[in-house]
């Protein structure tokens, strides 16, 4: 176990600010001087287990996302959420640990003012979107987190519901009343889990879509973000039979079956 490293405030400014000057160290190079220098960074209270780090490989599947989220979710087990909302503990693991992942993972485009920009996205996270759903590091952790707190269901399971399509981790992290609500969040994941285990329809693009929409039209006159289990499973449920019982949509995605729970 080694300190959490924070990058200073005007470290990480001075970055942001020369991303365009850099690009030739993400693309071949390191910033190994952001380490080298005290003056960079702060060591934090918490602690983190770089050993958990070793195993993350940076392919795109559900498999490797799921181990990369459990990696960096054991690496800062004692991390907060609050804690997990500091752009400074991100910026320096995505530029210093995990640079290799980061840069592996999300390849820096060749043209130069969209690599500036993919650089922004993915190795900073200035917002509550950038932390939780577009940096290279903070999304595996904040991914974790949240299927560590689904009710009902194992961890793993969860994680892997959420991981199998984009479109599924975009609906539920970019609506703050799903992902705050541990009761709703539970119900949902629970609903599609059993989807997967079925026939998965829920699970295609069109009619998740859907159970997304006819779950938002119930927070039109209650306040979903109040439920208890019972409740939220009983809305989610509802919102599942009325969906599956429409006429079939046009695009059908199906479930690929070597990531079924």
């Amino acid at each position: 176990m080694t300190k959490i490293r924070l990058l200073r405030q005007t470290a990480l400014e001075t970055l942001r600010a020369d991303v365009e000057r850099n690009l030739s160290r993400y693309r071949q190079g390191d910033f190994v001087f952001l380490q080298a220098d005290p003056l960079n960074w702060r060591e934090a209270a918490g602690t983190i287990d770089e050993d958990a780090l070793i195993g993350i490989r940076p392919g795109t599947g559900p498999e490797f996302e799921l181990e990369n989220c459990r990696a960096v979710y054991a690496a800062l087990s004692l991390l907060t959420p609050y804690e997990a909302r500091d752009e400074r503990l991100w910026t320096y693991l995505s530029h210093v640990q995990l640079f290799d992942y980061s840069r592996l993972r999300w390849p820096i485009p060749e043209d130069d003012g969209r690599a500036a920009a993919h650089i922004r996205h993915h190795f900073f996270a200035r917002d509550k979107r950038g932390i939780e759903r577009n940096n290279a590091v903070s999304r595996l952790w904040w991914m974790a987190h949240l299927c560590s707190r689904v009710v009902g269901l194992d961890s793993t399971v969860a994680l892997r519901i959420l991981l199998e399509k984009t479109d599924i981790r975009a609906n539920i992290i970019e609506r703050p009343t799903v992902s705050q609500s541990v009761q709703l969040f539970s119900a949902i994941l629970r609903e599609l889990a059993a989807s997967q285990e079925g026939d998965g329809r829920l699970l295609e693009r069109a009619r998740y879509r859907r159970l997304m929409a006819e779950i938002n039209s119930v927070g039109g006159y209650r306040l979903l973000d109040h439920l208890g289990a019972e409740e939220a499973g009983s809305v989610v449920a509802a919102a599942a039979a009325k969906v599956l019982a429409e006429a079939p949509p046009n695009a059908r995605v199906g479930i690929r079956a070597d990531v079924a729970a």
